[in-house]
């Protein structure tokens, strides 16, 4: 061990609290030459930026039922709230509908919204909403819309579609209540959600 120009005896002690301290000695050498090492250059690790628009839900099922399903295009993907628990030693098996969620979408900039197209998955384990409401961020919080109006889907996968009075904002969050909270048939699937808007 080297440390400093002239040698010696390093001394180091180690306390905690709750327990004994503990002492260690080290004889050293004097150091004859210099530390030559460059120091290692580090640049700051900022996160990427977002990929507006960005999907978000307070609630998702399953890992392969995320948000972002719901603005791919695909068909075949979909943002879910269905679960399923498995049975444990003390707690049975449960799948029960979850009784409200959101889902909403950012733009990353203020944009006019008045209208929504949601296209709802219908089966065993899925089915319309009881209720749909819409709100818009104002840069400090969600303003519930008014006038709104909704024509709902008479097959799955088809869109049911919201308006409401033109208000400006950059995110729109839907509040869905499930029709059957508690009972299997009570999930939420979106399989596309489109927001016309400038």
């Amino acid at each position: 061990m080297r440390a400093g120009t002239e040698a010696g005896v390093l001394k180091v002690t180690a306390r905690a609290d709750g327990l004994r301290a503990g002492t260690a000695k080290a004889r050293t050498t004097p150091s004859r030459s210099m530390a030559l090492t460059e120091p290692a250059a580090f640049t700051p690790d900022h996160p990427a930026p977002p990929n507006h628009p960005l999907a978000d839900a307070s609630y998702s099922g399953r890992p392969d039922t995320l948000p972002a399903a719901m603005l791919d295009d695909d068909p075949a993907t979909g943002w879910s709230n269905a679960f399923s628990k498995a049975a444990t030693a003390l707690l049975p098996a449960f799948s029960g509908a979850r009784a409200e969620d959101w889902v909403s979408v950012d733009y990353g900039r203020t944009r006019t919204f008045d209208r929504a197209e949601i296209s709802f998955t219908l089966s065993t384990i899925h089915s319309l909403p009881a209720s749909v409401e819409a709100a818009v961020w104002d840069g400090t919080r969600y303003v519930p819309v008014e006038g709104v109006s909704v024509t709902w889907a008479t097959a799955s996968d088809e869109p049911t579609v919201i308006t409401f009075d033109a208000v400006r904002g950059s995110r729109l969050r839907l509040t869905l209540t499930s029709g059957y909270p508690g009972e299997t048939r009570g999930a939420v699937r979106i399989t596309k959600l489109e927001v016309p808007g400038s």
